[in-house]
């Protein structure tokens, strides 16, 4: 297996108005991946891939995906996660300004909200985090529903 197929699971959101899981998922190159989607998780599907990717916050992971169509909008597709494998905690470090990076981009490039959550998770101002400080930053964040 190429490790660059392999990403690490930072978070798992709830978009409140689909019930859908939106995964927060980094690469090897360190950045931020697109959104990825659970089932609505108000089926029997989407709570099980949800509970299955909490489990698997820190983690490295595959994901395997689909594209589906909007039904609002047939245009358009969103992906959808259709099976999580594991292989174990990330343990590298985070570099400062990647981390950071990744913070500001989740929090859609709102600089204050960012720093707050970065600030409210107990990071340092400067020098590598670990994964699992990282996830705690963003799981600070508000959720953003769309």
């Amino acid at each position: 297996m190429n490790p660059r197929d392999l990403a690490t699971l930072l978070a798992v959101r709830v978009e409140a108005s689909s019930t859908r899981g939106v995964l927060v998922l980094r690469n090897t190159s360190g950045e931020l991946e697109q959104p990825i989607r659970t089932d609505r998780g108000d089926s029997e599907a989407g709570r099980a891939m949800l509970e299955r990717a909490r489990a698997l916050v820190g983690h490295r992971v595959r994901v395997y995906r689909l594209n589906e169509r909007m039904a609002s909008n047939p245009k358009l597709e969103v992906r959808i996660v259709v099976h999580l494998a594991g292989f174990g905690p990330d343990t590298d470090p985070v570099h400062e300004h990647s981390a950071k990076q990744d913070v500001l981009a989740a929090a859609e490039g709102d600089t204050s909200v960012a720093q707050l959550a970065w600030s409210e998770a107990g990071l340092p101002e400067s020098g590598a985090v670990s994964v699992t400080q990282l996830a705690d930053a963003l799981n600070r964040l508000p959720l953003a529903d769309g």
